[in-house]
């Protein structure tokens, strides 16, 4: 299934969704000094998601899918809670004893869940048929 395509094309596709996040996330983050540090997520991916796939020797394009649906998995995520999140960080910033609104994290934490539920589910299909 989709874990037949050709390497090249999952390389194709990780550099894309690397793009994707690299784009999305500056657009997400609105607080400068944490704008730089979102640069470190793909390489953070790489590392993560390398050192599993070798670890658990996995074919490249298995590595490659799991680093592409992590990269997305983030924008994805923070996306629909960033002027939550901002807020409540310039509202801390003021005032450090501000308790934050549980909405955003609550959020973050089930599409979290949904989302590694998903990608899980997609991977298990994959391998399944890639060895039937």
């Amino acid at each position: 299934m989709f874990l037949s395509l050709p390497t090249g094309a999952w390389v194709l596709i990780a550099v894309g969704a690397t793009l994707v996040n690299l784009v999305a996330m500056q657009w997400i983050v609105q607080i400068p000094k944490y704008r730089r540090k979102q640069f470190w997520l793909p390489a953070i991916g790489i590392i993560g998601v390398g050192v599993r796939g070798l670890a658990q020797s996995h074919t490249l394009a298995e590595t490659l899918y799991l680093y592409a649906a992590v990269m997305i998995m983030f924008p994805m995520m923070l996306a629909p809670v960033r002027r939550q999140i901002t807020r409540d960080y310039y509202r801390w910033v003021e005032d450090p004893a501000t308790k934050v609104g549980g909405g955003a994290m609550t959020w973050i934490a089930t599409s979290m869940i949904f989302m590694l539920l998903a990608i899980g589910a997609v991977w298990a299909v994959g391998i399944g048929s890639a060895s039937a």
